[in-house]
Order: structure tokens, then C-alpha cells, then sequence
């Protein structure tokens, strides 16, 4: 079959095609379909356009690859999207380890100010490991939420389309996030 006769089968008769039949063009079909949408979604993930592209191409490789351990229990494009999601947040995590790199080297010098003394990195190093450790502590959509708010930049409205959330649970978690994240600092001191 060609492109242009899949062209007006569903998501669904495609992935069956892809997934039975091991038929290449289906998928075509499949990445044509959802390739620019899933790419404005990772976008609003990671902000970074060249990042979102290799996310969604990998996304898709992956879903090829493991073609026969789909089933029919979602369609096409949620699937696509939790993989992407998947791996958006992945990004995002890296990127936070690569920043908290930085700091630990102290790369974050500001010009006209004198360095801190090793008194003070030690104790700053100390507090920061401290608060990294009570945000992996936390449960996985506040964490998930604080790092796409604090760390990616996103407004609580990207969030909310980022983790397939609405806007007052978005809001109902980065308050509880950070209510606990006070209550450790309090309990710490």
C-alpha cells in the first residue's frame, strides 16, 4: 500500500498495520500525522527548539522499535505524547544535574565581587545538597511540577499541558510542594 491510500485509515488501523503487517509506509502515515503537534508539545516542555526535534525523533524511533509491545489500550497520540513527556522530562533532569555541576564548580562567579571563601562554599554546597535531597524526596507530580516551574521556566499553564493536568491541580501541587519543601527547612533548623 502507498501513502496516499493510508492516508484516510485511523490511528488506530495504522498502528495494527505497523505493529501486524510490520508495514513501513503506515508508520510514515503515523509520523506525518503527529510529528508537528508533538514537537509544539515537547516545546513547551523544554524551550529549546533543536532539543524538542531530537526528542520527537527519538520518541518515534522508540515507538517503532517496540512496535509489537503496543497495545490497544490507548491510541496513537496519547501514547506518543506520555513517550515524549517521558522523555522531555528526562531533558529537563539532565539539564538540572548539568546546572548543579556548574554551581558545585563554582562557575557562577559575579564579576566585581570577591569569591566566597571555602568556609562559605562548603556550607552553600552543603545547603544546596540538602535541598536537592528533599525535592527527590518529594512525591513525583510536585517534584515533576516544582522542576518544569523553577528549573525549565514554564508558566503553571504549559505545566498543566505538559503533565496532562489542570490548572488549579498545577497550582494545588507546586503549593504543596513548596509548603513541604518550608516545613523541612523549618524542621532543619
Amino acid at each position: 500500500m502507498t501513502r496516499e491510500e493510508l492516508k484516510d485509515k485511523t490511528d488506530d488501523q495504522l498502528m495494527e498495520m505497523v505493529r501486524d503487517e510490520n508495514l513501513k509506509q503506515a508508520f510514515d502515515v503515523l509520523v506525518l500525522r503527529h510529528y508537528r503537534e508533538a514537537v509544539r508539545f515537547c516545546m513547551t516542555m523544554l524551550k529549546e527548539e533543536q532539543s524538542a526535534l531530537d526528542i520527537v525523533q527519538d520518541s518515534f524511533a522508540d515507538i517503532y522499535v517496540q512496535r509489537k509491545r503496543l497495545s490497544g489500550s490507548c491510541t496513537f497520540r496519547t501514547y506518543l505524547f506520555a513517550v515524549v513527556k517521558h522523555k522531555a522530562v528526562d531533558q529537563l533532569r539532565k539539564n538540572a544535574r548539568q546546572r548543579t555541576e556548574e554551581l558545585d564548580t563554582g562557575k557562577t562567579d559575579v564579576p566585581g565581587l570577591s569569591p566566597p571563601s571555602p568556609e562559605e562554599l562548603y556550607v552553600r554546597k552543603e545547603e544546596y545538597a540538602e535541598l536537592l535531597q528533599w525535592i527527590e524526596e518529594l512525591p513525583e507530580d510536585y517534584r515533576q511540577a516544582l522542576l518544569l516551574f523553577c528549573v525549565d521556566g514554564m508558566s503553571y499553564e504549559e505545566i498543566a499541558a505538559a503533565m496532562g493536568k489542570s490548572l488549579p491541580q498545577v497550582r494545588i501541587l507546586l503549593h504543596r510542594a513548596r509548603k513541604k519543601l518550608q516545613r523541612q527547612r523549618r524542621e532543619q533548623v
